[in-house]
């Protein structure tokens, strides 16, 4: 940045006394901050011990189908009789 700003400021300086150096500071402090990014971005792009940026979902279970046997036949349940069970909700 110090010598994008000395850049500018030799323009004005320079501009009504030698235009065609002025000329050449003006370009010079505006392509300047393109030659700085494309030098400090450079090389990222062909890093092989960097991680991908692709992550692959986590597979899921695949649910079985039920049981292949018939099911087992049920006896009905027998009620157990006393007066404990009076208050209690079977529903």
């Amino acid at each position: 940045m110090l010598i994008r700003t000395l850049s500018v400021i030799l323009t004005v300086v320079l501009w009504n006394i030698e235009r065609h150096v002025a000329i050449g500071t003006l370009v010079l402090g505006a392509v300047l901050p393109y030659v700085a990014v494309v030098i400090a971005n450079a090389g990222r792009e062909n890093a092989p011990s960097l991680p991908g940026t692709f992550v692959p979902a986590p597979t899921r279970p695949v649910l079985m189908s039920g049981p292949t046997h018939p099911p087992a036949e049920s006896a009905p349940e027998a009620k157990p009789s006393g007066r404990a069970d009076q208050g209690r909700d079977h529903g």
